[in-house]
């Protein structure tokens, strides 16, 4: 019995190594939207702090939405300060259903898609990189969006 036992608690923390080592992030957080409302005035602001600047990174944006929302797609303004104090802004959009209204990521109610905002990035100083994100729709508040993220990993590191 003590031999199983022991058996399943090094095949769990062997598991748990794996799935650390496996993901990369260096930074990954929610802003949450009160009655699922994202109000136009209401950007969302992420401070990433970035140690190593000698290897690329992936950023994505975490977006969770529910059946309310009324739109197919979603516009993101993003403005983005680095330590050096110099601001770049971006618009992006994101497509988060079908032609059918099936909506992509994964959940029933619920649905979180991860969308890709830059691949294999050299962020040019160590320090805090700000991202303040935006909803660009034509609504000023805007229903169904619960949540949204910053995910900032190392990119090739296993």
């Amino acid at each position: 019995m003590l031999n199983t036992f022991s058996k399943i608690v090094a095949l769990l923390l062997s598991m748990l190594a794996i799935f650390s080592c496996a993901h990369n992030e260096v930074f990954f957080e929610y802003h949450s939207f009160t009655n699922s409302e994202w109000n136009r005035n209401e950007p969302a602001v992420f401070n990433v702090i970035i140690a190593d600047n000698s290897q690329p990174y992936d950023v994505s944006i975490e977006l969770r939405n529910d059946n309310s929302y009324p739109f197919s797609n979603i516009w993101l303004f993003i403005d983005y300060k680095m330590p050096n104090g110099s601001v770049r802004a971006d618009t992006i959009g994101a497509e988060l259903a079908d032609v059918y209204g099936k909506w992509y990521g994964k959940g029933m109610s619920l649905y979180n898609l991860s969308i890709t905002y830059e691949k294999m990035v050299l962020f040019p100083d160590t320090g805090t990189y700000t991202y303040s994100i935006s909803q660009g729709m034509r609504e000023n508040t805007l229903k169904g969006i619960s949540d949204i993220g910053l995910k900032v990993s190392k990119k090739g590191v296993e």
